[in-house]
């Protein structure tokens, strides 16, 4: 066996003593040389990683986080296959978990654990506030942590037993955060210490479980939060029967009654008050009914619920709040809503709802729209000729080129996104919030450009909210809109296009919302879930300004027309006909010369196109054709 070197004085290669390790680092940093501190080290054997054992490199991984872990398996095919073992992600979710270990992964159908999924969950969830200057009068009531940027950022309390976050909404007082286990919790301020020894009020401190099993939960759809003072929720509960009492035959003996039926599973809609978690009311469904999503619309006096369900039915029934409290039972209407009974063939997959409008996503990908105000109408679609009062249910359709995945409605304005990650605006633009560069309101969707990949889209009162993603996988917030009260952080004044906001987003970001002084960020990454777009491929992109080129850009597509490069010959073309045009007799003739020059020798889009040739009609039209002409033509120029 080798002996170990000494750590006294050592020889070196021309005979003289060496000082101790200790004064070759002292003099090493003095500035002298430093030869005989690598040499002593070059006696030393070197160990490379890929010879210790894979249980030993398994168990250092296994102390690391996920990201490393990932970064770890991707230099190389060993180490690939190394950081695939389910006993070391299985170790990694047990360091961040608490309680037991699951059995199956929690989604309900008794699949087997997918330790690399729940492990990375465990390590990519986080809520995110990040306070908005201006938001109320106790802004500063609150401890909030200041980021790097200078943003006042609070994370909120993690429970050691959520696993990958599906949801957050903001309530009157608190936050509701719904998991992958379908466990709904109410995140409570509280009185915590901070660095610096003090008490300080801080936003989502503590934790308590609000429901289980919850499919899904709803709250007042409106921007502003005072309104949101219950929470429904969706949940599927086993629908206990009393047993039957015995009965006595007619000779006085016991005569035992029949089994009482099995108790089932089924639907219930379960209210509860945001402020203390109590569950005031409770509404039971018939089991043969199965319902996956549930909205709201309309005011406290007179609440709709809408329910969807597994067949793409939506049904309706309706609520007055103010009686929520009172300890009594009656009885509600649940009514198939217009849009199934008058399109029976049309399931319908998902549904958003404003506070006086609802919309409702198809599985083909369509867009049907239900207004229920006049004044919102007007706001939508720029006038009230289609608007029928006597009958608000009726759906619209809205004309869109592709399949759309995911929408957001606000109070005035609704966003639509594509398969392909396109936007789609429309209603009021009084602030900019639609992104189209203008202040010019949109009565059917219209495509606005991003200059990132979408990934989430937020509708607020008069503004909106985009998470983008860069090819490098990190993402940014971008907004438009009003800018007051620090809705549009670092953009106090607004924007009419998307601009990047002074938000700081994690890569695992899910999703965004915001209330009248805070903006939530979710962060939850899931490795099995599949994009819900994709972009569209370069021969997608290239027949798309072909259609552009010649004509058929069709309607809804203002935000995708760019400029395109000139040529010399077209400059010389363009020159050449400028001169003609100055030689013409009259003002008819430069009109029917510039008409010809935009539609034969100008490489425009098919709607700059279009406005060229209708603003030239619309000069002809108003142009005298009399012998006034002349004179009219000498005026204007």
């Amino acid at each position: 066996m080798a002996e170990r070197p000494k750590r006294g004085k050592m020889r070196t290669n021309s005979g003289s003593e060496a000082p101790s390790t200790a004064k070759k680092r002292k003099t090493g940093i003095a500035g002298q040389s430093q030869e005989q501190s690598v040499e002593q080290f070059e006696e030393y054997p070197s160990i490379s990683i890929d010879s210790l054992p894979p249980e030993l490199v398994e168990e250092i991984l296994s102390w690391v986080s996920a990201r490393d872990v990932i970064s770890f398996g991707a230099t190389c095919t060993a180490f690939y296959q190394l950081s695939l073992s389910s006993i070391l992600w299985k170790n990694l979710y047990q360091h961040k978990a608490s309680g037991r270990l699951p059995v199956t992964d929690g989604s309900g159908a008794g699949n087997s654990v997918n330790w690399k999924r729940m492990a990375i969950f465990k390590y990519t969830q986080s809520l995110y506030l990040q306070r908005l200057s201006g938001g109320g009068a106790n802004r500063g009531s609150f401890s909030w942590n200041r980021s790097g940027g200078g943003q006042l950022v609070s994370r909120a309390v993690v429970p050691p037993t959520a696993l990958g976050f599906l949801r957050a909404q903001p309530t009157r007082d608190h936050l509701l955060l719904w998991d992958q286990q379908r466990t709904l919790f109410m995140l409570r301020n509280g009185v915590m210490t901070t660095q610096r020894g003090q008490l300080a009020w801080r936003r989502a401190a503590r934790y308590s479980v609000l429901c289980h099993n919850a499919k899904d939960f709803a709250v007042d759809p409106r921007p502003d939060v005072s309104h949101r003072g219950y929470v429904y929720v969706l949940v599927n509960r086993m629908d206990s029967l009393p047993a039957p009492n015995a009965a006595a035959g007619p000779s006085g003996a016991i005569v035992p009654m029949p089994p009482p039926p099995q108790a089932q599973r089924c639907d219930c809609v379960e209210v509860y008050q945001q402020d203390n978690g109590l569950r005031v009311f409770r509404m039971t469904f018939h089991f043969s009914l199965t319902f996956t999503q549930i909205r709201l619309t309309g005011s406290e006096f007179n609440r709709t619920l809408l329910l969807l369900t597994d067949t793409g039915k939506v049904y309706a029934l309706y609520v007055n709040e103010s009686q929520l409290s009172m300890p009594r039972s009656y009885t509600v209407q649940l009514a198939l809503k217009k849009i199934s009974s008058s399109l029976p063939n049309v399931p319908i997959r998902h549904l958003q709802t404003g506070y006086n409008s609802v919309v409702y996503l198809t599985n083909e990908g369509g867009v049907y729209i239900e207004v229920h105000a006049a004044g919102v109408y007007r706001q939508l679609f720029g006038s009230n000729a289609g608007f029928d009062p006597h009958d608000v249910h009726a759906p619209l359709p809205l004309s869109i080129p592709n399949k759309v995945v995911k929408c957001s409605v606000g109070q005035t304005h609704l966003c639509l996104v594509d398969e392909s990650g396109r936007l789609y605006m429309q209603g009021c633009n009084r602030y900019g919030q639609l992104g189209t560069g203008d202040k010019i309101d949109r009565g059917e969707p219209t495509m606005v450009a991003l200059s990132l990949a979408l990934v989430d889209v937020f509708c607020g009162l008069n503004h909106s909210l985009a998470l983008l993603q860069e090819e490098g996988g990190s993402r940014e917030v971008h907004g438009c809109g009003c800018g007051a009260g620090g809705r549009l952080p670092g953009c106090p004044d607004g924007s009419a296009v998307f601009i990047k906001l002074r938000v700081r987003v994690s890569r695992s970001t899910r999703s965004i919302c915001a209330s009248k002084d805070c903006l939530y960020l979710l962060s939850s990454h899931d490795i099995e879930e599949p994009p819900i777009t994709c972009p569209p491929s370069a021969a997608q992109q290239e027949q798309e300004e072909a259609m552009d080129q010649e004509g058929g850009g069709g309607r809804g597509r203002e935000g995708h027309n760019k400029a395109l490069p000139e040529t010399p010959e077209e400059r010389e073309r363009l020159r050449s006909n400028l001169s003609l045009l100055q030689d013409c007799g009259n003002m008819q003739e430069q009109l029917d010369m510039l008409q010809d020059t935009i539609q034969t020798h100008m490489t425009l889009s098919s709607t700059h196109r279009d406005f060229l040739d209708q603003a030239i009609s619309t000069i002809r039209r108003a142009t005298p054709t009399s012998a006034n002409a002349s004179s009219s033509t000498t005026n204007m120029y």
